[in-house]
């Protein structure tokens, strides 16, 4: 089998559970390409375990003279694609004229497939990525399917009815996912949406002891952003009267400054350590000295927001007791008073509650813990997952693109 798989970034310094799902089908024999939308992210981390996918990679520049040549050698989809984006998205003009700059790109992508005789095309996400290999499937005519999360569905619906409509399949990270897919995408009702949650190499993560009790050590894993909900685990910490605590937050992103900025208003700056993004390994030795880990995700603007946070998912499979939101599909995984801790977003009361509950009651955390893992084994392991993801590939059969009719011969 010969797989293209197309992201926005990479590396990127969270999208563990991409590189796994990637490194899985490498070890089953796949020939695999990664095709990354956005040049090389040289400032982002590529874990060790990734590192073969480094040879793998490959970038066509959304500019450059021989990526817009691609276009005036297709000019009948050049122009039935980008009909197809006005009319589905234009009244979403910034979605829009993104989506129109990828026209050629994607057809300098279907020319590299032809060349190279792939013969599936998986997107992750259901946004730009997906975008692309919808276009040049209309080139190509090689089976594709699309992996959904998050905001990629969740902002916007625009362009998604096309975009599924000519895959081979849709998978979605969650139940919740796919239902709301069914809800919200034209003339998706009855489709056959397939939930394969991201996942975790279980048999690779030791079960850990309860954390050191000389101090309650958090642990807050992610980028630093508005749905991530980081500013109300600071205010939870700000009234929390245990002794002893210590927070260590792993991550970057555009609120970095703003919530150094909050901790030393609030009071925390002696309890609260900004790291800075982390690499896998070092990832792992903090779970082994943390007492609990959060996931305060909310929604964010233009309804940003999680599918199920793949740091909790982590946490779990560490048998950490792990305290996350009831936003989108996290209570899939996290069940409160059965394998974690559930709060409402936002609500900084409840949060300081579910710590207060970890920190007092240490032999039920324990406990509860060990249930989020045995759960995490059971339905979020990556032996089992990124293998119903490749038969996914495997069983595909190829869509008609639309239009195809109109443009045989002239392509």
């Amino acid at each position: 089998m010969k797989l293209a798989v197309i992201v926005t970034e990479f590396p990127k310094t969270t999208e563990t559970f991409i590189a796994r799902d990637l490194m899985v089908w490498l070890d089953e024999g796949v020939d695999l390409r990664l095709y990354h939308v956005a040049p090389w992210r040289a400032s982002e981390i590529l874990h060790e375990f990734a590192k073969p996918l480094a040879e793998r990679a490959h970038h066509v520049p959304l500019g450059a003279p021989a990526t817009l040549a691609a276009a005036l050698r297709h000019p009948a989809t050049a122009l039935q694609r980008a009909g197809s984006i006005l009319r589905h998205q234009g009244r979403d003009g910034v979605m829009a004229a993104k989506s129109l700059g990828l026209i050629p790109a994607s057809l300098r992508l279907a020319e590299e497939l032809n060349a190279w005789g792939a013969t599936h095309v998986h997107a992750e996400f259901a946004g730009h990525p997906a975008t692309m290999a919808w276009i040049s499937h209309a080139v190509t005519g090689i089976p594709y399917s699309v992996s959904c999360r998050a905001h990629d569905i969740f902002r916007s619906q625009r362009l998604l009815a096309q975009k599924f409509g000519e895959a081979s399949a849709v998978r979605t990270v969650s139940r919740f996912g796919a239902t709301f897919l069914t809800k919200n995408v034209a003339g998706m009702a009855d489709y056959d949406f397939e939930v394969i949650h991201s996942s975790v190499d279980v048999a690779s993560i030791p079960a850990l002891p309860p954390a050191p009790r000389d101090k309650f050590r958090l642990l807050y894993v992610g980028s630093l952003q508005p749905r991530k909900g980081v500013d109300v685990l600071l205010q939870a910490l700000a009234g929390f009267d245990r002794p002893n605590w210590q927070l260590k937050i792993a991550g970057t992103g555009p609120d970095h400054a703003k919530l150094e900025a909050l901790s030393k208003n609030l009071g925390l700056t002696d309890r609260v350590t900004f790291m800075g993004p982390q690499p896998y390994e070092a990832i792992s030795g903090l779970y082994a000295e943390s007492a609990a880990c959060i996931a305060p995700s909310v929604i964010g603007p233009n309804g940003r927001t999680e599918g199920i946070p793949n740091v909790v998912i982590e946490a779990m499979a560490h048998a950490r007791p792990a305290v996350s939101t009831n936003v989108s599909g996290i209570p899939e995984l996290v069940r409160p008073s059965e394998t974690g801790w559930l709060t409402e977003p936002g609500d900084v009361e409840g949060l300081r509650a579910a710590l207060t509950d970890i920190h007092d009651n240490p032999e039920r955390a324990a406990k509860i813990a060990t249930a989020g893992r045995d759960l995490v084994a059971e339905e979020f392991d990556l032996a089992v997952n990124a293998r119903r993801q490749l038969e996914m590939f495997r069983s595909a059969r190829p869509r008609p693109a639309e239009g195809t009719a109109a443009l045989a011969g002239v392509a």
